[in-house]
């Protein structure tokens, strides 16, 4: 299972879940859910009997063990808890010591996964073991053996991970540097963690009275270890500066904590100060010192606070002592606070945060006014340590400080009041509104914007919900305040706080669109929850709007809540209440902040104005609006003649879209916009205005007379030619929107001419695109891919030859970048689509253009200086111009090159993603083509084109491999031999499906192809079983990153196996293809040699923990007893060679790793694959008569046996082969059910 990749292994573990959870489930009449047959236990009985029932196999444990060593969270839990809940109650010693063995090497990783794999480990052997197997486990340890006279199994198991702990930290106080390579203290945490919170077990032990007092004795010097290791990571980071006053309130800066760890660098190395370089990224101690900090820190974090949680409500027996003293809570409690004030990494503080808020959930909830004290302490110190200058580095977000409040405010009971939230927000509110001095320090972290940093994560925070409500006027009014705040660190935090108030009033954002009106509260709900809110707004507005109206000697007055108070109120609902008395108040200051100076607040302000009208008064708004237009050119200013547009334009569109407005009062809309047509004209100079009302007009087309669009359009083309921006003394050469009024005049046009369907309008465009300037042949572009389902036939044939016709001028000329990629993607796009023209004929009428445009195109993909979106167009663009007819073989030849290269799981996404379109786009067209094609090119490219394919089928993107299946499910489906079906008629196939799909297409196609063989031999793993071996045995210093699989969604060792038997029925075929058969041949004299090596070695390896394994069912063999195993004699140890026990454990270790390596299952796969066949190739060079490979000394039934031996000894270690001899893929270890007659085995 360790060569799957996530999806199969998850897959496979839920369901060995809910057979197991059936199978071993009892009926009951009282259940109405959930029930397994009547008859289960009679089944289960039958299915012993007979030997059926096999799931607690020794293959199987080893196998979910494997899992427990997984990269990811979920499968190690799963494996966890099918071994607990199904599995026999305790494990055989020989793999319980193995486990442990590997346990204590994977705590003692620097990497966070093995870690986390190794604390799982931990708690699963305690779990499964019984006194005998923890007793032989901890037997090296003397004080946890001795402590079995008078301890319980759970506490002596904990006792020795604490002094593991304690060991670790003693290594860290003298060299940090190497402790943190070698024995990082974030791992023993972990598993100490695991241990005694989810391990039942060692709960029901501290209830018991003969056991209480060792517990507690046990838990407070667990809790003084886990203060002394904080304290010591944390003053490693604050470094020499940590002697400083103010050190006890302040977090390192990231620079403080830089040279600190690069000071414990040069200490560990031996050099001086002065020796130390400047590096532009972190070095490998750097990284290793940081992780043992941070990862440490949050591990302590979780342990106590799920400490406190779990064991404070646990009544003590017998009305004793309970098992956590208030001074082991205090210091507890003291844990939290440093860490929280000293710590800046976002994981450790989140992580640390999760059991500080469990913590003081337990303390607030407890009945002892003692411990419910705690907490409220904590408060009042951290609100008195706000109020004072804390640090000399400034910070955005108040490091960890905040989440120290939150932790306690969310702590207190849902259903009661909150005194410790009121209490903390009126402090902090107090203090946010506090005056900021004129000669404040910049330098140093201000005590308002702390205090509004805490507000906004008490905002954020999800556990607080309602009680929050009382405060978001008061936090909404100072948030509006402290945007207008001199000191920019402020109005950052404002910013953030707004921003949080405004996802807690409004909801988070569910769509991409903004339009969605589901996602968002109405007006009438948000002021009736907040009626103050309400006031609060409008008074802004109205000031900001008097501001705008009336300026004062020529300077405006700025406003600085005024955009985010319009902002807000634009993403309210749009309300339908026809009585609403809200919108009066609102929508005077609206209109008149239309004139305002500044566009976006312009901008927005129309945006804002459209939920806050009710939809029965959208008609008289508009009307309202249009009547103040200007009937001719006035003095009136640009800036409320924009800003009215707009409010038009935003108020219409919504009430188009809702169909609130009659027919007559549209049709008078539509003829006061008529009688100001003067605003579209040069008359009007300000293009931003004549884009607004092109823009209102363009929605009126539908309710307005034809009249009225064929003016609009017969000015838009009278001055499209001349309409250059206006050179005049005075004035710039560009003005400000002339592009996008240009634009938008073009897609208007675009428009009217696919609606009218008129020569001379089509052949206006057409010369537009011809001629044109490149914004007006970008805009006609973008607009052909925006529309291109909207368009009439002729239309459509017109405007795509044209576009053939210029891309090949743009490919020639190549000057402007941008406009190549429009076009290509407007190529690619157009004539990729089901309903486009005929691409053959277009290109066709292209002429010798055609082969100049593809030539072109693949000198720039081979040219690699090509932008990454414009590559992948390019490479799409050549397989649009080849599909065809595939006619120029030399072009195809390169192309075929082209989508190699880019599809190696080393190349960057984008390149993997182009060569799957292109392959989508003319692959499969070609394979078609060439099914039954004489033709060896033609062919060779098909095999090609499939090969990489089977490549993009397994890649990690999903998207790539979606276009890959639609690639795959098009040539396997064969419908491309009688003509190209549209690929909206194909039946998409999943991934796994496609890839046999293709496999039986080469097998059944192009089996007699040179290349096919070669192709799928390519895809075997090409991991050598012995290097693998071998670097398991290493060992040495663990780096603390692994380096990344290109791929991680592959499965090489599945591949191995689903691609054997093809293989197989293609070497079968091979001696009727002379050409064919020599290439096996010469596969065979190179491979034959190092396969049968390769076994060897494999049995040796395997073999040796096979035989300890058999020692421990015979502990007290006579000197130089020997005994017999399946795969040949090998000598077993003595007791009394003790040494060598220790190599006994080591090797039952290594295969559990080696069962949980990916690499070994890509090698076992890859060389059982290619042994069976070269045992089948040497099986026909024996029927055929043939002279035998002078390099083999072998016979095909030898290394049948010898496949045969390692598959049966692999299958003792949870390595399941699903290769057989025979071509047909089985798996032993996973039937249930073997045949029971002699003919069925056979």
């Amino acid at each position: 299972m360790a060569g799957s990749n996530y999806q199969r292994k998850k897959s496979a573990l839920l369901l060995l879940e809910a057979i197991l959870e059936t199978c071993t489930d009892t009926w009951s009449p009282e259940r109405k859910k959930g029930q397994p047959p009547c008859n289960m236990a009679a089944l289960l009985s039958w299915v012993r009997s007979k030997g059926y029932w096999d799931f607690f196999s020794r293959s199987n444990t080893l196998l979910l063990l494997s899992c427990l060593q997984d990269g990811t969270n979920e499968i190690r839990e799963l494996a966890s808890e099918l071994l607990v809940r199904y599995f026999p109650p305790t494990f055989p010693e020989p793999i319980a010591v193995a486990v442990f063995a590997c346990a204590q090497e994977a705590v003692s990783s620097p990497r966070v996964q093995e870690v986390e794999a190794g604390a799982v480990l931990m708690k699963t052997i305690l779990q499964k073991s019984d006194d005998f197997i923890l007793k032989q486990i901890l037997a090296n340890d003397v004080p946890a053996a001795r402590a079995f006279a008078s301890s319980c199994r759970c506490l002596c198991f904990l006792k020795y991970l604490l002094g593991v702990l304690r060991d670790h930290s003693a290594r860290a106080h003298h060299d940090l540097l190497q402790a943190a390579r070698t024995t990082p203290m974030h791992g023993v945490i972990a598993a100490l963690r695991r241990c005694l919170l989810e391990v039942p077990e060692v709960t029901a032990s501290m209830l018991k009275v003969q056991q209480t007092h060792q517990w507690r004795l046990f838990l407070g010097h667990l809790v003084n270890c886990a203060r002394e290791i904080s304290a010591l990571l944390l003053g490693v980071l604050q470094g020499k500066g940590a002697a400083r006053s103010n050190q006890q309130a302040a977090a390192p800066s990231f620079a403080e904590m830089g040279n600190a760890i690069g000071c414990l660098i040069r200490l560990g190395k031996g050099l001086e100060d002065h020796d130390s370089e400047d590096l532009v990224l972190l070095s490998e101690e750097h990284s290793l010192i940081l992780t043992c900090c941070w990862v440490s820190v949050k591990e302590i974090g979780l342990l106590l606070g799920g400490l406190i949680e779990k064991i404070l409500p646990l009544a003590p027996p017998s009305g004793g002592k309970p098992l956590l003293p208030l001074q082991v809570v205090k210091v507890a409690a003291k844990v939290f606070q440093e860490i929280l004030l000293k710590c800046r990494h976002w994981g450790a503080v989140e992580g640390c945060s999760m059991g500080f808020t469990k913590f003081c959930a337990a303390l607030l909830r407890h009945p002892d006014p003692d411990l419910q004290e705690i907490p409220r302490e904590v408060l009042d110190q951290g609100l008195a340590l706000l109020s004072s200058p804390r640090s000399s580095s400034v910070t955005r977000r108040a490091a960890g400080f905040p989440m120290l409040f939150l932790c306690i405010v969310a702590g207190e009971d849902p259903p009661k009041s909150h005194p410790l939230l009121a209490h903390c927000i009126q402090t902090l509110l107090a203090l946010a509104g506090t005056p900021i001095h004129q000669d404040w320090d910049q330098t140093l972290d201000l005590p308002q914007v702390s205090a509004v940093h805490v507000l906004q994560t008490l905002v954020r925070g999800s556990g607080l919900g309602t009680a929050l409500h009382p405060y978001v006027t008061s936090m909404v009014t100072l948030s509006l305040k402290a945007l207008g705040s001199p000191s920019w660190a402020m109005r950052n935090a404002a910013i953030q706080l707004l921003s949080a108030l405004t996802v807690r009033l409004l909801g988070q954002k569910q769509s991409r669109d903004d339009g969605h009106s589901r996602d968002r509260v109405s007006p009438e709900a948000l002021f009736s929850h907040y009626p103050q809110l309400k006031s609060i707004l409008l008074g802004e507005l109205t000031l900001a709007a008097q501001a705008s109206r009336d300026p004062q000697r020529g300077k405006f007055h700025l406003c600085p809540s005024l955009y985010a108070i319009l902002s807000f109120l634009a993403k309210l609902q749009p309300s339908t209440d026809s009585l609403n008395s809200i919108h009066p108040c609102f929508v005077e200051p609206l209109f008149l902040l239309a004139g305002n100076p500044i566009y976006a607040v312009r901008v927005m302000a129309a945006k804002a104005l459209v939920p806050l009208i009710p939809v029965a008064e959208y008609g008289n708004i508009l009307l309202r609006l249009t009547s103040d237009l200007p009937l001719s050119h006035n003095l009136l200013p640009h800036n409320a003649l924009h800003g009215s547009l707009l409010q038009m334009q935003s108020i219409l569109a919504q009430a188009l879209s809702v169909n609130s407005l009659p027919p007559d009062q549209l049709l008078s809309i539509a003829r006061q916009v008529e009688d100001r047509l003067w605003l579209l004209t040069p008359m009007q100079r300000c293009p931003l205005v004549r884009l607004a009302y092109l823009q209102v007009a363009s929605l009126l087309v539908g309710s307005c007379p034809p009249s009225f669009a064929q003016r609009v359009s017969d000015i838009l083309n009278d001055k499209l030619d001349s309409s250059s921006p206006l050179e005049k003394p005075g004035l710039a050469p560009l003005q400000l929107g002339f592009a996008s009024f240009r634009q938008f005049s073009i897609h208007f046009l675009c428009s009217k001419a696919a609606r009218l369907a008129s020569p001379e309008r089509v052949g206006e465009l057409c010369l537009l695109l011809q001629r044109g300037t490149a914004d007006e042949q970008m805009a006609i572009l973008t607009w052909m891919m925006e529309n291109e389902g909207s368009k009439d036939l002729n239309f459509s044939k017109v405007l795509q030859q044209t576009l053939l016709e210029k891309l090949s001028e743009v490919l020639r000329r190549r000057i402007d970048n941008e406009l190549l990629k429009l076009y290509l993607e407007a190529f690619v796009h157009l004539y990729s689509q089901p309903s486009s023209w005929n691409l053959p004929v277009s290109l066709q009428l292209m002429g010798p253009a055609h082969t100049e445009c593809t030539e072109i195109l693949l000198s720039m993909v081979e040219s690699d200086d090509l932008s990454p979106a414009c590559f992948r167009h390019a490479l799409c663009g050549v397989a649009l111009l080849l599909s065809p007819g595939f006619e120029d073989v030399a072009s195809l030849v390169r192309w075929c090159a082209a989508i190699e290269r880019c599809s190696s799981p080393l190349s960057a996404e984008v390149r993997r993603m182009a060569a799957a379109t292109s392959l989508k786009l003319g692959g499969a067209s070609l394979v078609g083509k060439a099914q039954e094609s004489p033709s060896k090119c033609f062919r060779a490219a098909a095999v090609r084109l499939i090969d990489v394919a089977i490549s993009l089928l397994q890649d990690e993107e999903r998207e790539v491999r979606h276009e890959a299946s639609i690639f795959a499910s098009l040539a396997s489906q064969l419908w491309y031999i009688s003509g190209a079906l549209p690929q909206s008629s194909c039946d998409l196939l999943q991934s796994n499906k496609g890839l046999l799909g293709l496999l039986q297409l080469l097998l059944e196609k192009f089996w007699d192809c040179s290349e096919t063989f070669a192709s799928l031999v390519h895809h075997l793993p090409a991991v050598d079983l012995s290097s693998a071996l071998t670097e398991l045995e290493t060992k040495g210093a663990v780096s603390l990153y692994k380096e990344d699989e290109p791929n991680v969604y592959a499965e090489p060792a599945v591949l191995a196996q689903t691609l054997f038997p093809f293989l197989f029925q293609l070497l079968s075929r091979a001696p009727a293809s002379p050409k064919l058969w020599g290439q096996i041949q010469s596969w065979l004299e190179t491979t034959g040699p190092g396969v049968w090596s390769s076994l060897q070695h494999c049995l040796n390896w395997w073999s040796q923990a096979l035989a300890f394994s058999v020692k421990e069912q015979n502990p007290n063999p006579k000197e130089g007893q020997t005994v017999t195993l399946e795969t040949g004699p090998r000598r077993l140890i003595t007791k009394r060679q003790e040494h060598r026990e220790g190599h006994r454990d080591n090797s039952t270790c290594l295969c559990l790793k080696a069962l949980s390596c990916p690499k070994v299952h890509a090698a076992v796969s890859s060389l059982l694959v290619q042994a069976l066949l070269v045992a089948h190739a040497l099986g026909i060079l024996e029927e055929e008569k043939q002279p035998p490979i002078p390099e083999i000394h072998f016979s095909s039934q030898d290394l049948r046996g010898v496949v045969l031996s390692v598959q049966e000894l692999l299958s003792q270690h949870g390595i399941a082969s699903t290769v057989s001899p025979t071509g047909v893929h089985f798996s032993e270890s996973l039937r249930p059910f073997p045949p029971t007659t002699k003919g069925e085995r056979e």
